[in-house]
């Protein structure tokens, strides 16, 4: 399934380990200095929102380059769709991909123009964080399946039950 019309998209960076795997240095538990906003042991996941039916899908990516844009939304926003991004450099193959792209600057302190915005899509990564955060860490082997997991619960926790749960059976019937 494709998402149309107006779609959201925006990247949140979320800390992986090696859980369950023996590591040669494991890491110290609260020691040394955690300075600057490096990405070695983090994972790029992209959040899509469909603006008018309050549906997000989570994506693991490999990296955020613009290449897995082109990837992640080729699978996944049909085209001729419009694309609010923020001004993040991978989101400029947007336009390659037929869709109409709107972007809103963050680093001049503009966070909306009207209704240019990627308000909804920032709000559902607090929603990924908090659904990976009693998890208690989560291995790089199975980042795309809590993704697709946390879709589901966002899914089941903003629609009607009765929908969710229909749409819930027919994921479970595909699986097997």
């Amino acid at each position: 399934m494709k998402l149309r019309g107006e779609v959201e998209v925006d990247e949140v960076y979320v800390p992986l380990g090696c859980k369950g795997e023996r590591q040669a240095r494991p890491r110290r538990r609260g020691g040394g200095r955690r300075r600057g906003r490096s990405t070695a042991r983090k994972k790029p996941f992209f959040t899509l929102f469909n603006r008018g039916s309050r549906r997000a899908l989570f994506v693991a990516a490999d990296s955020a380059s613009s290449e897995d844009v082109k990837k992640v939304l080729s699978k996944r926003v049909e085209h001729g769709s419009t694309v609010y991004t923020d001004e993040f450099r991978s989101y400029s193959c947007v336009v390659e991909l037929g869709c109409e792209r709107l972007s809103v600057k963050h680093s001049d302190g503009v966070y909306a123009l009207g209704p240019v915005h990627v308000n909804n899509a920032e709000c559902r990564n607090w929603h990924l964080r908090v659904f990976l955060f009693f998890k208690r860490g989560i291995s790089f082997a199975f980042a795309s399946f809590y993704a697709a997991a946390a879709s589901a619960f966002l899914r089941i926790y903003s629609e009607v039950g009765l929908v969710a749960c229909h749409w819930l059976m027919e994921v479970m019937i595909h699986a097997i």
